[in-house]
């Protein structure tokens, strides 16, 4: 219980922080403060990439790639697969239910979502749903 309520405490502060200003990995580096800023204020569109991205700053995917794995040690895509689920699992705090937060999150494919929800935390979207909202009635 403590667990799972330490984990959605987290989950809000990140969420917040990130609502209220954009992390700059790299004060020196305008290509990576932009980038980040944008990736965050697009997660939410299906079609956000790292082509996408690469396509709106005028640089090579490779060359981006390399910047932001160098200064951030992760990879774009796992940057915007990180905050879709951050996003996910604030939505599913809020009250929604799993179809409607995966689709507003920015996950445009719902059984490859699925999958890749139950690689990261090891269950499924409906049994994290369900133990969040198990959490949240212990403690009221």
């Amino acid at each position: 219980l403590y667990r799972c309520q330490v984990g959605e405490l987290m989950l809000l502060t990140a969420h917040f922080a990130r609502t209220s200003q954009a992390i700059v990995p790299s004060a020196s580096n305008v290509l990576l403060s932009d980038v980040t800023a944008y990736i965050q204020s697009h997660f939410r569109e299906p079609e956000l990439s790292v082509g996408s991205v690469a396509q709106q700053f005028y640089v090579s995917r490779e060359h981006l790639s390399r910047i932001f794995k160098n200064h951030t040690s992760e990879s774009i895509s796992h940057y915007i697969t990180d905050l879709r689920m951050q996003e996910f699992r604030y939505g599913l705090l809020m009250g929604k239910n799993v179809l409607p937060a995966c689709l507003e999150s920015g996950f445009s494919d719902y059984s490859s979502f699925v999958k890749t929800f139950r690689k990261l935390y090891g269950i499924t979207p409906a049994d994290y749903r369900e133990q969040l909202r198990s959490a949240i009635n212990r403690s009221i």
